[in-house]
């Protein structure tokens, strides 16, 4: 039960009590007044003012109303005093209050009284108490009988409890008795009804104080997840429904945050695992590389030991990107990153940090020897081919070696230096080892001075184009010139292609290199014709990268159509690996050039990767002979065999044969006597920017040259 309930029964109770307390307050101080009493025999005992209270039967009462006698127990006497005025009469009990005093009037042993009070023991009605008396008890207290009487005590009557429940005090009490009862039961009511309101305010109390507890952590739990993001704890509905309602909403809301941070976080993993590992190979990346590199260094310097580091580059990867595609090109980098992984040590970090670069991190060599084991081990892994595809594809590497304390003092040093060595071995044949030595570090800066040169001078125009003769023997004519790029520093002179062309092609300058040699050359060949009694060709060299783009027969129609030049009048000289991976597409190209009218010859035939198997289906016009052959023509005999037997192929396949480096009349003669279609050589002419000077114009008298032909056959 509530508070209010309890004060409201509390409040009745009070009331009862008040009540029952006004109806027995005069008998409670009746029957205290006759339960503490004097008799007549005290009094003689009793000290002069001393208060006494008597209780006895009246059993005289004068005519005159001056005197009655009180008998108890113990004795009678006299008291002056008229009880009537109290409503006592005679034979009735009486209880008397007075004060004693010393009455000597009626001689020894009279007891004097004053300031009588007579009360009915048993009150008959609402009357007040008779007013004070004073009187004095001159009877002697020896139970003497009032004058003129003598009466035994058998004589009287004594009444010692007086009827007290008369009819009116009983109605009296019956009304009082049903206001009490009205008046209760109306507390009651309103105690019920009091009780049933605060029942109903505790309830509503009760849950406000759930929904301010909910709102209190509803806003809690948002503070928290805005500071902390914890999105996992899940908050119990309990409220109104509108708090129910925004409660759920908030857990679905933290369910729906929960399930992006998790896909956050899975991301940003991803994000990490790619910002740290190669995603075609698994392998660590070059971030992962420079900081595990950072690593080994910093302990190999604390442990006074030794760490290397390989360089590997795949010789030929571009091309067999750009001819077999990038699909291809992928799975292929792949099983080169499994086989290497598998051969290394765990604890050695192998990672691909470009295209076709992969380094090797080797912890705690003992020596040079140490690397270089490793440099072959990763040499020996690639000997097998690679079967993709229905393609069987043979790769090699050059593999660059810097050792730390020896030659790098940091990370980043050490990767330098192995790229320099790296780039070494390129320059050197590929498919070998090189470590890093002082003269390297110098060769790489000149590299890179000579490359940033090179792009300066291709945008500037500082390549020139010179033209060297190639000879018909059935003829001994000029046929055609073929374009050489030259290139004179402005400060360092004269600079050999062998030097810048192979920079062009490991930087990508080759493909604008080439397009500019191509453009000049075709432009000065629409100036030969106009001069010259007989068409005069043009040949172009094309590097494998330019072959390899898919706008390469775009590019040439291009030119073509900005110089003006017939298709007839150019001739493409490609070098073997340009067609030795993607056989199909080389195929395709080279009949859709020679379709146009435009000349197609393999250039330096019979070096690295010559496969005859692949000529008949290539369509081309020419072979050119390296002139390797002709060096070893006159010393081996097998040379000689296997000249006549490309010779003879050529012939059958309907292609013209075209040698190169003709120097001396005796290779000129051997060479024309084993039925070479074309030569071309220092013996029948150099390479110039005019070629002019060497076609003689007029009535066909024939150039120097061509009278020194004349005269050897």
């Amino acid at each position: 039960m509530s508070r209010n309930g309890f004060a409201g029964i509390k409040l009745a109770a009070v009331l009862g009590a008040a009540l029952g307390a006004g109806m027995i307050a005069p008998a409670s101080c009746q029957a205290s007044a006759l339960s503490k009493h004097n008799t007549i025999q005290e009094l003689r005992n009793l000290p002069v003012n001393s208060a006494v209270h008597l209780i006895g039967v009246i059993t005289y009462v004068d005519e005159q109303g001056k005197l009655f006698w009180l008998k108890d127990e113990t004795g009678a006497m006299p008291i002056k005093a008229n009880p009537l005025p109290a409503g006592v009469l005679a034979g009735e009990e009486v209880a008397i209050e007075a004060t004693t005093t010393l009455d000597a009037s009626d001689g020894p042993g009279s007891v004097g009284l004053q300031k009588i009070r007579v009360h009915p023991t048993a009150p008959k009605s609402l009357a007040p108490p008779s007013e004070v008396l004073t009187g004095a008890a001159s009877a002697p207290v020896d139970g003497a009988n009032p004058p003129n009487q003598q009466r035994s005590p058998a004589d009287l009557t004594v009444v010692r409890s007086a009827p007290s429940w008369t009819p009116p005090t009983i109605a009296v009490m019956t009304v009082i008795l049903a206001l009490l009862i009205v008046a209760i039961l109306v507390v009651l009511a309103r105690v019920n009804k009091l009780r049933r309101r605060l029942s109903e305010q505790a309830e509503a109390l009760r849950k406000a104080s759930e929904t301010t507890q909910a709102i209190s952590d509803l806003s809690r739990s948002m503070l928290q997840v805005a500071a902390q993001r914890p999105f996992d704890p899940q908050m119990p509905a309990r409220g109104t429904q509108e708090i129910s309602e925004l409660v759920d909403g908030f857990n679905a809301m933290l369910s729906e945050l929960q399930r992006r941070d998790r896909a956050k976080r899975d991301a940003e993993a991803r994000l990490q695992h790619m910002a740290l590992v190669d995603d075609l190979t698994g392998l660590p990346n070059r971030r992962l590389l420079t900081d595990r590199l950072s690593h080994s260094v910093a302990k190999a310097r604390r442990e006074n030991r030794k760490v290397a580091l390989l360089y590997i580059d795949l010789d030929g990867f571009k091309l067999v990107n750009d001819s077999l595609g990038h699909g291809v090109g992928d799975v292929l980098l792949g099983q080169v990153a499994q086989r290497m992984k598998a051969r290394f040590r765990q604890s050695d970090t192998l990672a691909r940090i470009g295209s076709d670069e992969f380094t090797l991190i080797l912890d705690n060599v003992q020596n040079r020897g140490d690397a270089e084991s490793a440099a072959e081990s990763a040499l020996e892994v690639l000997k097998e081919p690679f079967e993709i595809e229905g393609h069987s594809i043979r790769m090699t590497a050059s593999i660059g070696i810097s050792l730390f304390p020896d030659h790098g003092k940091e990370s980043g040093q050490m990767l330098r230096q192995a790229d320099c060595a790296m780039v070494a071995a390129k320059r050197n044949g590929k498919n070998r080892i090189v470590a890093f030595g002082d003269g390297l570090g110098s060769a790489a800066r000149e590299r890179l001075m000579l490359e940033g040169e090179l792009r300066r001078a291709i945008e500037e125009g500082e390549i020139k184009v010179h033209y060297q003769p190639e000879f018909d023997l059935a003829t001994n004519t000029i046929v055609r010139f073929e374009a050489l790029a030259r290139w004179t520093h402005p400060t360092l002179g004269p600079i050999p292609p062998l030097s810048f062309i192979p920079v062009a092609e490991e930087s990508g300058l080759i493909v604008p290199l080439g397009a500019y040699v191509m453009e000049r050359a075709c432009a000065d060949a629409v100036t030969w014709q106009r001069k010259a009694g007989r068409p005069i060709q043009v040949a172009v060299n094309v590097s494998s990268v330019q072959f390899a783009r898919d706008s390469f027969l775009e590019d040439v129609e291009e030119v073509l159509h900005r110089t003006g030049l017939r298709p007839t009048l150019l001739q493409l000289e490609l070098t073997e690996s340009a067609t030795l991976t993607g056989v199909e597409r080389a195929a395709d190209l080279i009949r859709r050039l020679t379709g146009r009218g435009i000349g197609v010859a393999m250039d330096d035939f019979g070096t690295g990767y010559s496969c005859l198997s692949y000529l008949p289906k290539l369509f081309l016009d020419a072979l050119k002979l390296d002139r390797s052959f002709v060096t070893e023509l006159a010393m081996r005999q097998e040379t000689r065999a296997f000249v006549q037997s490309i010779l003879s192929m050529a012939h059958n396949l309907h292609m013209r044969v075209i040698v190169e480096g003709i120097e001396t009349r005796e290779q000129l003669e051997l060479m024309k006597s084993l039925g070479t279609n074309e030569a071309q050589g220092y013996l029948l002419g150099r390479p110039t920017p005019n070629p002019m000077e060497q076609l003689a114009w007029g009535a066909g008298v024939a150039t120097t040259r061509e009278r020194e032909v004349e005269a050897v056959s």
